[in-house]
């Protein structure tokens, strides 16, 4: 129940502003988090498009680092042979060096320029040796396997590097893992069955070892093959490309595999005297090993553009959403500006304005200005009914002016006739008589008093109350005052006592109407209080002020009734049959008296024990008592 009673008490525009913002973080925050998803996504695939190309400069100083090991080979091995095309061979594979170092310098890296640079060297020593035929074609062969092994695996830092390896879609995976991994693999176990076949070829017999490493090697070939193709026919069932291009390439290439593998094992491998030709034996395995070469280079392509095309997807994707996003958050605007305008103009205002005029015509501030722009409004309805409360209490207040100066007249003569007639100056009246006139004599001098009190109050309400304001003594009119009710205490069996006195305080009063506001408390606390009990009058001077309290005894006023008691015609009692009478203005005319002397009023009250009523009023002098 306190947490819904903190909720209403919170303004509306701040239950609305938080409604709105929870509805925006509502809104934004997935849009946020999908963002920040497709940025890493992009970013992702950004990198791999930067490892692309530098895969395939590797790619091409592979194959031609295993071209020229073949030429090497049958170069140093047959002396008959030119060294021009060996020396084109190395020049090609100079050019791709050359290729792979603009790069570098283009898109600088510390660590690849370091290991690539090892590996250059490596290749420039063999490559001097060579040239001046400082070594056999064995141990070229096994230099240039190496350099190649170097080179591949330089291939794999730069996949690594790169995150070519962990693309997130089945078919960039695949064909990653295909043509970047494992075809190089490959192609490298075909082009060792090329030198190693060349050089048997050219001996012109093979041992049954050699045969038998040849024939390791192609088994070799076909495991690695196997593998490719498993990594191709799921990189070709990707739903993100049309894989079709890709899967033909490849078949193509797998046709010319299976023709060099059947030239080996035809003419080496199941022939007892080797005659084919060694030309054209490293033509037909030069022709398969760089169709795989092309299909890497094809494969790469197919990436890039699948990187291409997954990059633009994820921006088509993250632009509409974000245009959703924006539409639906216009939409949104525009309702809740619609609704707030409406409310608005339903209110009349502000909602705290509002609140405002709604509080301070509560408290009975009927008076308050209202500024509204809606007559229809909620605002615009309640200043019509103030001024109807307006015009009903102008026309109330003419009307008991009127009323009571047209009683007061006839009230006097009557009063006058009955107080002759009550003094005997009318001559001698039965007993019996006497008393009815005593009685319509009291109830003359209560209408009398009514009358006064109305007139009082409906001078105060307009203003035209005019106080006699002077500088005086404050303890005459404190015992002027109790001097005046010492019959009326009497009469309800109460006994007054006065507190400490101070002589010399001086006060800027009305002496008139500050007595008839403490006749006033002293009249409702001998009516309220119990036969036999005291009131205590109590005067008290402070630094600037000085406070007079009425205490009595009596029954103390129930706090339902606390909040009324200085409105007008409030009682306690509001029955017929109250044991007190009075007219409930007393109080209110007091309030307005003391209010308009600049001082203030109040009271502390506990049923059952009592009551204290006192004044403040600003001390004209300082008292040195």
């Amino acid at each position: 129940m306190d947490i819904r009673k903190r909720l209403k008490r919170i303004a509306l525009w701040k239950k609305f502003t938080c409604l709105g913002l929870l509805c925006l973080s509502v809104i934004f925050l997935p849009t946020f988090l999908y963002w920040k998803e497709v940025q890493q996504d992009l970013r992702f695939a950004a990198k791999e498009q930067q490892g692309l190309p530098q895969a395939q400069l590797i790619l091409n100083i592979i194959q031609r680092t295993q071209q020229h090991r073949g030429l090497c080979a049958r170069f140093l091995q047959d002396s008959a042979m030119s060294q021009r095309e060996q020396r084109a061979k190395a020049e090609e594979l100079e050019t791709a060096i050359f290729a792979y170092e603009i790069y570098l310098d283009k898109n600088p890296n510390e660590k690849h320029k370091a290991e690539f640079t090892a590996m250059v060297d490596y290749w420039h020593n063999i490559h001097r040796k060579v040239a001046h035929k400082n070594i056999n074609y064995v141990e070229s062969f096994e230099q240039h396997t190496y350099l190649i092994t170097m080179q591949l695996q330089f291939l794999q830092s730069i996949v690594d590097y790169y995150q070519l390896s962990l693309d997130p879609d089945a078919d960039g995976y695949f064909l990653i893992d295909a043509s970047l991994m494992k075809l190089p693999e490959l192609t490298e176990t075909l082009a060792q069955i090329r030198g190693y076949g060349m050089g048997l070829l050219t001996k012109g017999e093979a041992t049954f070892d050699e045969r038998a490493h040849l024939q390791a090697l192609l088994l070799l070939s076909q495991s690695k093959m196997s593998y490719l193709s498993t990594s191709i026919d799921k990189a070709i069932t990707g739903k993100h490309s049309d894989n079709t291009s890709i899967y033909e390439h490849y078949q193509t290439t797998k046709t010319q595999y299976q023709k060099i593998v059947e030239l080996a094992q035809q003419e080496i491998i199941a022939k007892q005297e080797l005659s084919f030709a060694p030309d054209e034996y490293y033509s037909a395995f030069t022709l398969g090993v760089n169709s795989y070469y092309a299909y890497a280079h094809f494969s790469i392509e197919q990436l890039d553009r699948v990187l291409r095309e997954r990059v633009d997807s994820r921006k088509h994707h993250m632009w509409a959403l974000l245009f959703y996003v924006l539409c639906f958050t216009l939409v949104v605007a525009f309702v809740c500006i619609r609704f707030v305008r409406r409310l608005l103009h339903q209110l009349g205002g502000e909602p705290s304005y509002a609140v405002e005029v709604v509080q301070a015509i509560t408290l009975g501030d009927a008076q308050c200005e209202i500024d509204t722009a809606y007559p229809d409004s909620l605002l615009g309805k309640v200043k019509i009914m103030q001024d109807k409360l307006s015009q009903n209490d102008r026309l109330k207040s003419e009307f008991v002016s009127t009323v009571s100066h047209e009683l007061r007249t006839p009230l006097t003569a009557i009063t006058g006739a009955l107080s002759l007639a009550v003094s005997g100056q009318l001559g001698t009246l039965p007993t019996s008589a006497l008393n009815v006139l005593d009685i319509a004599q009291k109830n003359s001098q209560r209408l009398t008093e009514l009358i006064n009190d109305l007139l009082d109050m409906d001078r105060l309400s307009i203003g035209r109350l005019e106080l006699n304001m002077v500088v005086q003594p404050l303890m005459p009119i404190v015992d002027d005052a109790c001097l005046s009710m010492t019959s009326y205490l009497q009469k309800y069996g109460v006994h007054l006592l006065m507190g400490p006195r101070f002589e010399y305080a001086l006060i800027n009063v009305d002496a008139r109407r500050l007595r008839q506001v403490l006749v006033n408390f002293l009249s409702n606390a001998a009516k309220f209080s119990h036969k036999g009990d005291e009131i205590v009058v109590n005067t008290s001077v402070h630094a600037s002020t000085v406070r007079i309290e009425v205490v009595d005894h009596g029954q103390g006023i129930s706090e339902e009734f606390q909040s009324r008691i200085f409105e007008k015609f409030a009682q306690a009692d509001a029955s017929d049959s109250r044991a007190v009478g009075g007219t409930g203005l007393g109080l209110a005319i007091a309030k307005e008296l003391i209010t308009q002397m600049r001082g203030t009023i109040g009271f502390t009250s506990t049923v059952g024990v009592g009551s204290c009523f006192y004044i403040e009023l600003p001390l004209e002098e300082a008292n040195s008592d």
